[in-house]
C-alpha cells in the first residue's frame, strides 16, 4: 500500500525519470544505447510528453544527450570527461571515508557498530563477485554515507555518471583490474571499521587514484565519438 502511495505521489515524469535511471543501474540500458519514446511509454503507461520531459531533465543532469537525427541516447563520457569525474569524486569519496572512520571511532553505539560491520562484511572480505554486481558497489558508498551521517553528500556523489562509467568501461578491465578493485574496497572497508580515519582516507585516494590511472591508460576505443557529423 505504501508503494502505491508513493507511486500516486509521483508525477508522471518523475516516473520515467526513476524508470530510465533504474535501468541504467541494472544493466538493461548502457551507454550508447539510444532511447525509443515509444518503447518507454508501453511499460510506463502514458503518453510521450512526460518521457520527452524526463529526456530534457536527464539530458540537463548530463545522463542522456540529444543528437540531430538520433534523438535521446544515453551519454557516453569521453575520455577527458571521464578523467575529470574521477578527480572530481576524489575529494568527495575521502570525505565519505573519512567520516564514516570518525564515526565508528567516536560515536557508535554497540548496536549500530553490529550494524554496520555486518554491511561491510562482504567488502573487508574481498568478495569477487563485488565488481560485477553494480547494487553492490553502489551499496558501499551507500554504506559508508549512512555511517558517516552527513545528509547531503548522497545529493551531491554523482552516483549515476560514476556508474555509467563503469559500464562504458567494463569490457576493458581484465582479471588484473578486478582483483585490484576489490582489494581496494577491502582496504577501505578495513580502515572505516577500524576507525582509522587518515587510513581510510589514504585508501580511497589510492583507490580513485588508480581509477584516475587506469582511466589514461584505457584505449581510445573505450571513449567512441557518437556525436553527429
Amino acid at each position: 500500500m505504501a508503494q502505491s502511495e508513493d507511486d500516486a505521489l509521483q508525477s508522471a515524469p518523475d516516473r520515467a525519470v526513476d524508470f530510465i535511471t533504474e535501468g541504467i543501474l541494472e544493466g538493461r540500458i548502457v551507454p550508447g544505447q539510444r532511447l525509443i519514446e515509444n518503447d518507454l511509454t508501453r511499460p510506463l503507461g502514458f503518453s510521450r510528453g512526460p518521457v520527452r520531459e524526463a529526456f530534457r531533465r536527464l539530458d540537463a543532469q548530463g545522463v542522456l544527450s540529444k543528437a540531430l537525427n538520433r534523438g535521446a541516447y544515453v551519454r557516453i563520457l569521453t575520455r577527458r570527461e571521464a578523467m575529470d569525474l574521477v578527480e572530481a569524486v576524489e575529494p568527495i569519496g575521502c570525505l565519505i571515508a573519512t567520516l564514516a572512520a570518525n564515526k565508528m571511532a567516536n560515536s557508535t553505539s554497540p548496536k549500530e557498530q553490529a550494524q554496520f560491520e555486518a554491511a561491510l562484511v562482504p567488502y573487508q572480505e574481498g568478495n569477487e563477485v563485488l565488481s560485477e554486481s553494480p547494487s553492490q558497489r553502489r551499496n558501499f558508498y551507500d554504506v559508508l554515507m549512512s555511517i558517516g551521517g552527513n545528509t547531503q553528500l548522497p545529493s551531491i556523489l554523482p552516483v549515476m555518471r560514476i556508474h555509467m562509467l563503469r559500464l562504458q568501461i567494463r569490457s576493458y578491465l581484465g582479471v588484473k583490474d578486478r582483483k585490484t578493485h576489490i582489494s581496494e574496497y577491502s582496504a577501505i572497508a578495513k580502515a572505516v571499521l577500524a576507525g582509522d580515519a587518515k587510513k581510510a582516507d589514504k585508501a580511497m585516494r589510492v583507490h580513485l587514484k588508480g581509477q584516475f590511472n587506469m582511466l589514461a591508460e584505457l584505449p581510445d576505443s573505450a571513449f567512441p565519438d557518437h556525436r553527429d557529423n
